[in-house]
């Protein structure tokens, strides 16, 4: 009799272990959702972030172009310049469109992990890519411009200063921006979403 009783209290014990277990992966999940529908929104937000600033630099930089007798484009460098922000600004809001629709929008986490690593793995390559165009492209672009445009107007050392100032704190933003946003955000959601296939 007393080994029958032993047999169900270990019976009922076991069952009560596989509960907490089965209790325990539903807590992580829900933990592991939550973290990475947090680093997936900081990323949404992030590029929603940079069109709306493309948008409100947009129409400043036409006025500005087609503002003949403004003294900050009155040189042939200063126009070249606002020709390429207004590209910048055309080219960085379809671009950050497609980034969200082609990736970001895509990455759902109540469906396939596996579905969901491929994305987010293609959104980190687009990233890395995007990052080598601003680092070796765009920073220098603007850079030469910039130079090139105060070459032009002949200014003093004090702005020759202060556009140095500018383009530092412009590459350290830049710099920031990609390693503790996206690289941030990308491989918290990339650690969730391997925790979650070992636990599936």
């Amino acid at each position: 009799m007393e080994l029958e009783e032993l047999k169900n209290t270990w019976m009922v014990l076991d069952e009560q272990l596989k509960k907490n277990e089965m209790l325990n992966k539903q807590i992580i999940r829900e933990m592991l959702y939550k973290k990475s529908n947090k680093s997936l929104n900081g990323l949404i937000n992030t590029e929603f972030f940079g069109m709306i600033v493309a948008l409100l630099a947009l129409p400043l930089c036409i006025g500005l172009y087609n503002y003949r007798y403004h003294i900050l484009v009155n040189t042939l460098s200063a126009k070249i310049l606002m020709v390429v922000c207004i590209a910048t600004c055309i080219l960085g809001i379809v671009w950050m469109c497609y980034k969200i629709w082609k990736y970001l929008l895509k990455i759902d986490f109540s469906k396939s992990v596996k579905d969901n690593i491929q994305w987010v793995n293609q959104y980190a390559i687009v990233i890395k890519k995007e990052k080598i165009v601003s680092y070796f492209i765009v920073l220098p672009v603007f850079s030469l411009l910039g130079i090139y445009n105060y070459y032009e107007r002949k200014v003093n050392f004090s702005f020759w200063i202060f556009l140095v100032v500018v383009l530092i704190v412009i590459a350290a933003i830049t710099y920031w921006s990609y390693k503790k946003i996206y690289d941030a955000n990308i491989q918290s959601i990339k650690k969730s979403l391997e925790e979650l296939n070992e636990l599936n």
